[in-house]
């Protein structure tokens, strides 16, 4: 067997830590997997929003109450004049 640079040098199990402290902090699983349904639940309420958004965006568009407003109007265009 040839030891290249992706070889990986040992294929056995890790050997024990013998006591030694972690260097790190670790993060409780049950911790973690609260933070990531959150995040899950905030990405998901952000989609509803920006969705929600753009239908009310298009639904102005389609239908303007009082007339145009000014960002709807081009300048060279003679819809939105008096």
């Amino acid at each position: 067997m040839t030891t290249g640079r992706h070889t990986p040098r040992n294929t056995g199990p890790r050997p024990p830590r013998d006591g030694k402290p972690s260097r790190g902090r670790t993060v409780p699983r049950g911790v973690l997997r609260v933070a990531m349904w959150l995040a899950a639940l905030a990405a998901v309420a952000f989609t509803v929003v920006v969705v929600y958004g753009f239908i009310q965006f298009n639904h102005a568009v389609d239908h303007p109450g009082d007339g145009f407003s000014g960002w709807q109007c081009a300048a060279e265009s003679g819809t939105c004049g008096p």
